[in-house]
């Protein structure tokens, strides 16, 4: 697995792999950067692997909803992600790190952390599959701040970010569905 400190480009993409687990690949002209597997049905864990190292992330709760990021196997929350009422949230890492959270406008699941000025570091834009079927988000544009002094954080960033989009999509997909089923 490549590391993005050493990243020669900005530009990236999150690809359904061929192989489960993992479920996506971060690929660029190098290489894998990132990989993000999820452990159960409903997407609520999941696993990340960068060249940095290999993480667990879990959603949990429903009215006062958290995310929380572990390294593999370890019993402390290295990080705990909070949303806000309007979706947006705030990524606080143990060592005093803060990245905020922010869903963007448009017709697809686009979203970034940014830093404490209100910059993107990373940014992600999410594509449905092809298939006329298919309303899994199958691949994601990510575009990186390459000034950004946080580029050992950038895979773990992308790939929580790739994790929020797809929690949220299935949220999204959820709601549909009862909806519907409610009207019949």
């Amino acid at each position: 697995m490549k590391s993005l400190t050493l990243l020669p480009s900005a530009s990236l993409a999150w690809r359904r792999s061929a192989s489960t687990p993992p479920d996506f690949e971060l690929q660029g002209l190098q290489g894998v950067y990132a990989t993000l597997a999820f452990l159960d049905r409903e997407r609520s864990l999941a696993r990340i692997r960068t060249a940095e190292g290999t993480w667990t992330v879990k959603h949990l709760g429903l009215l006062n909803p958290v995310t929380t990021l572990r390294e593999e196997g370890s019993p402390i929350n290295l990080a705990t992600f909070h949303p806000h009422a309007l979706r947006h949230g705030k990524l606080e890492f143990l060592d005093g790190a803060v990245f905020d959270w922010a869903w963007l406008q448009g017709d697809r699941p686009v979203g970034a952390f940014l830093d404490g000025d209100g910059k993107p570091l990373v940014h992600l834009q999410a594509h449905p599959g092809r298939d006329l079927g298919s309303t899994d988000l199958e691949t994601c544009d990510v575009d990186l701040d390459m000034s950004s002094a946080a580029h050992y954080r950038q895979a773990l960033l992308a790939a929580l970010g790739w994790y929020l989009i797809q929690l949220d999509h299935l949220k999204t997909q959820d709601e549909a569905a009862a909806e519907t089923a409610l009207r019949l």
